[in-house]
């Protein structure tokens, strides 16, 4: 049986309602997907010396749109989305530890690029700068600590301004972690598109390539703890991936609690390699190589690839199109 190539999406796929409700329209906008990064991917292809992977044996699972409505589901009922704006003692507990885990990992990406939140403050408010003289530099403050708030504004416009990612984008890909994450029924939708869709392409099992994108990578990093014995993966490819962050890693499924790294105990088992791209303007990819924040075991199996996205950062099509990404896929799905 040939090998089968696993692809997961990451965040903001999800067709408009227009297109959702009219079960042709939304399969013509995952085909629409697949096909870009299968394109793309062909031209690493070639460019690596393979042929290209023939479609029937590529799986794409859509969960865009079942993140989304979620999500939808989840503030309709009542539920707050995580906002940098609002104090979490000012929130019901489950929506504060959305807010706190969308600025964790706000701080981790600034603290990435070299924020220091008293220089950036300075040039807005210096009598509010001079507060931070003596507090930590890894800015653990308080959520009711009135300097918070300013704190992750300087810092969401700092990581924009180093990026060239406009600040709304940035908080979308926060948001969307954040529900990832910390809510359970959300990740196990999630979790279960990837399975249900492997499972009906492939029941009984085989030999996987597995190519995560963005938050996919997560997704996938996930997916890898619950995948059945019957399931060999030679290759993850993980591409504009956040697992760098700390806040990610101290949530994957399966993570050791209270210690960094965390990796779970039965992935180093389930891969033969792991490759890992990032373009170093990459807002998601800001923390990286990913080899030196996991443990010995695992860090053996990572093999980070920096990359040039011409036409965005964040380009999966632009990651997939770099022969020194899709060669190693096109190794493992001839092997």
């Amino acid at each position: 049986m040939a090998t089968t190539l696993l692809c997961i999406h990451g965040r903001g796929q999800a067709a408009g309602d227009d297109i959702a409700r009219i079960p042709e329209r939304l399969a013509a906008h995952v085909s629409g997907k697949k096909r870009e990064w299968l394109g793309g991917l062909a031209k690493g292809l070639f460019a690596a010396r393979h042929t290209a992977v023939r479609e029937e044996n590529v799986v794409f699972p859509f969960y865009g749109n079942t993140l989304a409505d979620a999500i939808r589901a989840f503030e309709a009922a009542g539920g707050l989305p995580p906002d940098l704006g609002i104090l979490a003692e000012e929130m019901p507990v489950e929506d504060a530890v959305l807010a706190e885990t969308k600025a964790d990992a706000l701080l981790n990406a600034a603290a990435a690029l070299g924020f220091n939140a008293e220089r950036e403050l300075s040039y807005i408010d210096p009598a509010m700068a001079a507060e931070l003289t003596d507090r930590d530099p890894d800015m653990e403050l308080g959520w009711g600590d009135a300097l918070r708030l300013p704190v992750l504004r300087a810092a969401l416009q700092f990581v924009s301004r180093k990026t060239g990612a406009p600040a709304v984008i940035i908080e979308q890909f926060l948001d969307d972690v954040a529900y990832y994450l910390e809510m359970p029924d959300m990740r196990k939708a999630v979790l279960d598109v990837i399975d249900n869709e492997l499972r009906r392409a492939q029941p009984d099992g085989g030999d996987l390539v597995v190519v995560g994108h963005s938050l996919g990578s997560v997704v996938a990093y996930d997916f890898l703890n619950r995948l059945p014995a019957s399931y060999r993966v030679g290759q993850l490819v993980t591409a504009g991936s956040p697992l760098g962050y700390p806040v990610v890693q101290k949530n994957l499924l399966g993570a050791a609690a209270g210690r960094r790294p965390m990796v779970p105990s039965a992935l180093p088992d389930r891969l033969g390699a792991w490759l890992n791209a990032y373009d170093v303007l990459d807002v998601v990819a800001l923390i990286h190589p990913l080899a030196g924040s996991y443990d010995e075991r695992t860090r053996g199996q990572i093999t980070d690839t920096r990359t040039y996205n011409p036409s965005g950062p964040h380009s999966i099509v632009d990651y997939l199109s770099d022969p020194d990404v899709a060669g190693p896929i096109g190794r493992s799905l001839a092997a």
